[in-house]
C-alpha cells in the first residue's frame, strides 16, 4: 500500500502543483468565481420569470414586473462575456503586477472589435447593434482567450518599455493613462487583423470559429458523466496529498459555469435546459458539507464518536460543513495522507454524481435550473438549483455519506478511544 501511494503521489502531486501554479488557470478560476453574483441575479430573476402560475405569468406579461425581470436577465446572464472577460483579465493582469484596471478596459475594447454587428433598416432608418447572441454563454470562450491574450500583449509591451512616458511632475492617473494608449493601439490593430481573417473563412468572425471548434466540444466532454467523475477522482486525490482540490476543478470551471449560464438562458426563453451536469448542480449533488461528501463524517464525530478528539472535531466542524467549508475536516482528521480515510474520501463524491446524473437521465431528478451559489447551506443550495427533489436527493446523499463513511470512521475512532484510555 505505501509503495503505490508513494508511486501515486509522484504522478498526482506534480501535476497538481502545475495546474495550481499556473497563472492562466488561476486567474480564470478567480475571474469565473468573480462573477458569481452576476450570475446569481441573473439565473434568481430567470426563476421569477418562469414560475409556472398561469395567474402570475399573465401578471408578469402585462405589468412592469415583467420588463424588470427581462432586463435583469439581458443584462446579467445574456451578457456574462463582458463581466468574465474584464475579471479575468483584473485577476490576470494582478497575477504580474500590472495596471489591472487598464487592461480590463483593453481586454473589452479587443472584445467588442471581434464581435460582428447587426445592421438593419435603409436609409435614415438604418440602425447598427450590437447583438446579445456572442455576450452571453456563446461567447465565454472567445472572452477567456481575449481577456489572457491582451494581458499578455500589454505585458510584453510593458516590459519592454515601449510606452510613453510623462514627467514626473505629471499626477500619476494622468501618466497611467497616457501609458496605457501603445498597448491600446497595438491590441487594437491586432485583433482588428484578427477579426479581418476570420471573415475571410467560412466561420465568418472569431466568435463562431471558437464556438463552433472549441467550446461545442469542450461542453460535451466536460459535461459528461465519466469527465466529471474522474475530475472528482483526481481531486481526491489531490487532497490525499494536501493539495487543494480545486488545482483539478478549476480546469473546467468554465465548461460547468458555462453550462449552468445556457440553462439559465434556455429556460428563460421558454425551452428546456440543456445541460444536467452544471457547476451548481454538481456542488449540490457530488460533496454535501464539503470536498470528499464530509457531511456524513461530521454527523458520525459529532453525534456517535466515542472518543473526546473525535467528538470536539464533530462539534467544531458541524457548522462549517453545513455551509459545504470543510477544511476543518481535512486538517483536523486529517485526510492528508490517511491512508484509512483515503477510499471514502475520494469515492463518496464520485458515487453521489453517478446516482444523480442517471436519476435525472430517467426523470426522477429535475434538470438543474442554473441557480445556486457555493455560499449557500446545504438543502437551500440543492431547492435553488432544482427544487425540492433535488433537496431530498442532497438528503439521500448526506446518509450516503453517513454510510460509506462509517466502518472507516470507526476504525479511526477505537483506535483514538484506545489512545486516550491509557
Amino acid at each position: 500500500m505505501d509503495n503505490f501511494i508513494k508511486k501515486l503521489e509522484k504522478f498526482i502531486t506534480p501535476a497538481a502543483n502545475w495546474l495550481s501554479r499556473n497563472k492562466v488557470i488561476q486567474a480564470i478560476s478567480k475571474g469565473l468565481m468573480n462573477t458569481m453574483p452576476i450570475i446569481m441575479i441573473g439565473a434568481i430573476a430567470s426563476v421569477f420569470q418562469n414560475i409556472p402560475i398561469p395567474a402570475y405569468q399573465h401578471f408578469s406579461s402585462n405589468t412592469f414586473w415583467g420588463v424588470i425581470l427581462t432586463t435583469i436577465v439581458n443584462v446579467t446572464t445574456n451578457m456574462l462575456a463582458l463581466y468574465v472577460i474584464a475579471a479575468i483579465s483584473y485577476a490576470y493582469a494582478g497575477s504580474y503586477k500590472l495596471d489591472k484596471f487598464v487592461c480590463s478596459l483593453l481586454a473589452l475594447m479587443d472584445f467588442f472589435i471581434v464581435t460582428p454587428l447587426n445592421t438593419s433598416g435603409k436609409g435614415m432608418a438604418k440602425v447598427t447593434n450590437l447583438p446579445l447572441d456572442w455576450l452571453g454563454a456563446k461567447g465565454l470562450f472567445t472572452a477567456m482567450i481575449i481577456a489572457i491574450v491582451t494581458t499578455l500583449i500589454y505585458r510584453f509591451i510593458v516590459e519592454k518599455n515601449l510606452i510613453i512616458k510623462m514627467p514626473d511632475s505629471v499626477p500619476p492617473f494622468v501618466s497611467k493613462s497616457f501609458a496605457a494608449i501603445i498597448p491600446g493601439f497595438v491590441t487594437v490593430i491586432i485583433f482588428g487583423l484578427v477579426a479581418f481573417l476570420f471573415a475571410l473563412t467560412p466561420y465568418h468572425d472569431m466568435h463562431n470559429a471558437i464556438y463552433s471548434i472549441i467550446q461545442v466540444p469542450l461542453s460535451h466532454i466536460g459535461t459528461s458523466v465519466w469527465a466529471s467523475a474522474l475530475i472528482y477522482l483526481l481531486s481526491g486525490l489531490c487532497w490525499f496529498f494536501g493539495i487543494h482540490g480545486i488545482a483539478v476543478i478549476s480546469v473546467v470551471m468554465p465548461i460547468w459555469i458555462g453550462a449552468d449560464v445556457a440553462n439559465v438562458s434556455a429556460l428563460a426563453a421558454g425551452k428546456a435546459a440543456p445541460n444536467i451536469i452544471t457547476y451548481n448542480w454538481i456542488n449540490a449533488v457530488s460533496s454535501p458539507g464539503g470536498s470528499g461528501a464530509t457531511i456524513g463524517l461530521i454527523i458520525l464525530a459529532t453525534f456517535f464518536a466515542k472518543s473526546k478528539r473525535y467528538r470536539s472535531l464533530g462539534k467544531l466542524a458541524i457548522v462549517p460543513s453545513i455551509f459545504n467549508i470543510n477544511e476543518p475536516v481535512v486538517f483536523g482528521v486529517p485526510m492528508v495522507l490517511n491512508a484509512i480515510m483515503a477510499i471514502p474520501f475520494i469515492l463518496t463524491p464520485v458515487i453521489n454524481v453517478f446516482l444523480g446524473y442517471f436519476l435525472t437521465i430517467l426523470k426522477i431528478l429535475p434538470v438543474s435550473n442554473g441557480v445556486g451559489s457555493m455560499g449557500l447551506p446545504i438543502l437551500m443550495n440543492s431547492f435553488l438549483c432544482g427544487g425540492w427533489r433535488l433537496m431530498i436527493f442532497q438528503i439521500v446523499t448526506i446518509f450516503i455519506s453517513i454510510a460509506i463513511y462509517y466502518p472507516f470512521f470507526k476504525i479511526l475512532d477505537n483506535r483514538e478511544l484506545k489512545a486516550e484510555s491509557k
